[in-house]
């Protein structure tokens, strides 16, 4: 029984020492008896105010100097508003939204808009010349596409008959 008692009052030692502790880490009073604001050792944090705006992502600008995958974001970012829109814009729209993002008209090559017979096409193709690449595009059913390839060994990106751009 002596051990037993040893035992419990070994534990009881344990835990006022723990319960000790642990009144060693409170907050002590100040005061006005409110418990006093411990030091922090950090920096406070300044909190958002609700009138600020978040900053806007700066536009792509086209580099004549960068590769196709440089370059395939402004021509994305010029492109958006009419991937948007659904559908399969006029050659023309295409056109004006990419020297509209200063691409030069030079660097375009855009596929026909209608068929042979004057009917709607499935699908709308263009590409930007940029150095010894491409940024090729399609607007089809399916929405916008793009992707990036070399330079054709005629110069071009495209194969086949294209729209005047003039």
């Amino acid at each position: 029984m002596r051990s037993s008692a040893s035992r419990a009052s070994t534990v009881l030692v344990g835990l006022a020492a723990i319960a000790a502790l642990v009144a060693g880490c409170t907050a002590s009073p100040g005061p006005s008896g409110a418990p006093s604001a411990t030091p922090s050792s950090s920096a406070p944090v300044a909190e958002p105010s609700a009138s600020a705006e978040p900053t806007p992502e700066p536009t792509p600008t086209f580099d004549p100097a960068a590769d196709a995958e440089a370059n395939r974001p402004v021509v994305d970012a010029a492109l958006a508003p009419l991937a948007q829109a659904g559908g399969i814009p006029a050659g023309r729209a295409v056109a004006d939204a990419l020297t509209g993002a200063g691409i030069p008209l030079s660097a375009l090559q855009v596929t026909p808009d209608e068929t042979a017979i004057g009917l709607a096409v499935d699908a709308l193709l263009l590409s930007v010349l940029t150095g010894e690449t491409c940024v090729l595009g399609q607007f089809d059913g399916d929405g916008y596409t793009s992707t990036t390839a070399p330079v054709l060994s005629t110069g071009q990106c495209l194969i086949g008959a294209t729209a005047s751009l003039d």
